[in-house]
């Protein structure tokens, strides 16, 4: 089950993601194949995301050069690192 401290760090890295990707909201809609108010209301926190949904969008950003490594030493964490392939890509 996802917690609502998850989804407040599951939403800010979707947001950091489509960020360093440089992507719209609507861009990111598009590509992971979900509605664009779903990825609004998961960015702005205001819904408590299906693991499926978060897997389309995950994984679009992913697939646009994204890495998530979801570690951390007390629980659930991540950070984004923008592979180099990316870089200035639109």
């Amino acid at each position: 089950m996802i917690t609502l401290s998850d989804a407040k760090i599951l939403s800010a890295a979707i947001r950091a993601g489509r960020g360093a990707l440089n992507w719209s909201q609507n861009e990111l809609a598009e590509k992971a194949g979900t509605a664009l108010p779903t990825v609004a209301r998961i960015e702005a926190g205001i819904t408590s995301p299906k693991v499926h949904t978060l897997s389309l969008l995950i994984t679009a950003l992913e697939k646009g050069g994204v890495s998530f490594d979801w570690t951390h030493p007390n629980g659930f964490g991540l950070k984004v690192t923008l592979s180099k392939k990316s870089v200035g890509k639109t």
